[in-house]
């Protein structure tokens, strides 16, 4: 037992040692890596509000009385009454002590059990619940608060997307191209990737960027001052849960491969230990990946996405206009032709049974006006 004493000893105090100064340094991987998540932990940590450390710090100081209706204050206040009443009295209370202490012993369990299950309704279970199953995977996932919100939690993850269209002139979009990436470079970000055309028929360009979170608005004044706007759209999301939820699986399985290999020192056989070894190895992979996703996240949330699209604008010169207006012209002319054709194949429609019709009439009645100058003759 004094082996592992004296490792834990050696850790606490390179714990100690890496808190004092900011930074781990310890020769130990192991122990290293315990130091950077005493480090992580400390800066993940909440500050209190000033209004609730001032009003401890003003009971410290007073040496914690009791408060006004409470159980202690009430236990104060009639012990001092009893201490000043008649010996009558002294002698009543204490023969009522028994029956006092009796009734104590039976509502000291009720008061426990209803103080331990909480407030009616179980409001911070599912946080609780989704907190405390990290170890499982897609845990997060299952939860019945899909949109990754934990409440309560003071330093919020927000992950943040920004689309941005500019109206640039076709003469203007190098210029253009080379100020978006000074701009990024201004305010501390980077570009991802970037794809401009500059040719004389057709123009534009993409950029995805990368730009600090905290310096996100300034930089956007400044993109939008390079041309004129033509849509914007702004998206965030709340990643504060899988954050938390990461971060209390990682230091788990922290202390389980601790724990893991304070067993491998004690192992008595050879089959334990390489059982011990495994379970190492699917731990180390799982702190790995859990790492990995709080760096993923944490670049996500410290880095918004910024998609700047350049588009070419209309022809300033005033033959684009006077093209699109001929066109427009012939466009008008051809269906001004179309509908006079209909509106003539509409009036033949009408007029051709018509004058069948006439037609017909005027043949009867020239065969009638035949037939009574041949009876006439006759």
């Amino acid at each position: 037992m004094s082996e592992p004493s004296a490792t834990i000893e050696r850790d606490l105090a390179a714990i100690d040692a890496a808190l004092r100064s900011g930074h781990a340094g310890h020769g130990d991987p192991h122990t290293r890596e315990l130091q950077d998540l005493a480090l992580e932990l400390r800066a993940e940590a909440a500050a209190p509000e000033p209004q609730f450390a001032e009003r401890l710090g003003a009971r410290l100081q007073a040496g914690f009385p009791a408060e006004p209706g409470s159980p202690r204050a009430q236990w104060e206040a009639t012990s001092s009454s009893l201490s000043r009443a008649p010996r009558r009295t002294a002698v009543t209370v204490r023969r009522a002590l028994p029956a006092v202490g009796v009734i104590g012993v039976i509502l000291l369990p009720l008061v426990v059990a209803i103080t331990l299950a909480g407030p009616p309704g179980g409001g911070s279970s599912d946080d609780d619940a989704g907190l405390a199953g990290g170890g499982g995977g897609g845990v997060a996932e299952q939860s019945p608060n899909r949109s990754g919100f934990a409440p309560g939690q003071p330093n919020r993850r927000i992950e943040r997307s920004v689309s941005l269209e500019l109206d640039v002139p076709a003469d203007e979009m190098a210029r253009v191209a080379e100020e978006v990436t000074a701009v990024t470079n201004r305010h501390g970000g980077f570009v991802l990737s970037s794809s401009v055309d500059t040719g004389e028929d057709a123009g534009g360009g993409d950029f995805s960027l990368r730009i600090p979170s905290e310096r996100l608005r300034p930089a956007l004044r400044d993109l939008a001052g390079l041309a004129p706007v033509i849509r914007q759209t702004q998206e965030g999301r709340d990643v504060t849960r899988q954050h938390i939820t990461a971060r209390d699986r990682l230091q788990a399985a922290t202390a389980e491969r601790r724990s893991l290999l304070d067993r491998l020192e004690e192992a008595d056989t050879d089959v334990e230990a390489d059982a011990i070894r495994r379970r190492l190895d699917l731990v180390a992979a799982e702190i790995n990946g859990l790492r990995g996703q709080l760096r993923d996240l944490r670049l996500r949330t410290e880095y918004a996405v910024v998609l700047v699209r350049l588009v070419v604008a209309d022809d300033s010169d005033g033959s684009g206009a006077a093209a699109s207006s001929f066109d427009d012209a012939i466009g008008d002319a051809g269906d001004l032709l179309v509908g006079t054709a209909g509106v003539l194949i509409r009036a033949l429609a009408v007029a051709l049974p018509l004058a069948a019709i006439a037609g017909t009439g005027w043949a009867a009645s020239a065969w009638l006006r035949r037939r009574r100058r041949e009876s006439a003759l006759v």
